[in-house]
Parts: structure tokens; sequence; C-alpha cells
């Protein structure tokens, strides 16, 4: 739990920053869900990683196989959950694709032209 923590100052100074130095009470629980689902992806990493990404296996008449590890499905699942809780803290790059309808128009795209024409 001490890394949950950890993660947790970090999460709060990010937000902190991203609010003009204020932690809106509302993101609370997700900062909290979220820095305890950073420790449980870091779990699943450390034990696939001291494990390896493929075990070994032998069948009942002696066959040897690999498969990938039990836990790379549930890292993938933890690494998509914790993308979620950054993506609603507003953490990500996301914001950043966006494009602003206020840009300026190029009057050599046609494209352009034509839209503000028929809008």
């Amino acid at each position: 739990m001490a890394k949950a923590e950890t993660y947790k100052k970090k999460i709060r100074a990010q937000v902190k920053a991203d609010n003009g130095g204020q932690v809106p009470e509302h993101l609370s629980l997700t900062i909290d869900n979220y820095a305890s689902a950073l420790e449980t992806r870091d779990l699943y990493r450390d034990q696939i990683a001291k494990d390896g990404a493929t075990l070994t296996e032998v069948g009942s008449m002696g066959q040897v196989s690999k498969r990938q590890h039990p836990l790379c499905g549930l890292l993938y699942q933890q690494e998509m959950l914790c993308l979620s809780y950054a993506k609603a803290l507003g953490s990500t790059n996301a914001k950043a694709a966006k494009k602003s309808d206020n840009e300026p128009v190029d009057e050599n795209d046609p494209m352009k032209q034509y839209y503000n024409q028929h809008k």
C-alpha cells in the first residue's frame, strides 16, 4: 500500500498543477482509485518479470509447450483501466490532439473555402 500512497502524492501534484493550484474535491475518489490501479499494475508487471512472459509446461505425454503468462491479459486490462483514470483526470495528451474551431482560414485551401461558404 506504500506504493499507492506515493502514486497518490504524484497524481495530486499533477492535478494541482493542471487546476491552478487546487485539487477539485470531486476528483479525490478517482485519484485514490487511479493510485490503487497503478499499484496493482506494478504487481502484475513484477510477477511477469520474475516468471517470464512465457511459461513452459510439460503435458501428460511428455510434450513440452510454451504459453503466455496468465497475468499478461490481466496486465493489459489493468493498463487500460489506468489509462481511463488518467483520461478522467485530464492527464493525457488527448486535449492536445483536439483542434480549435477558431483556427485561421487558409485562403488557399479549397475545402475550407467550400466549408465556410456552406455553413
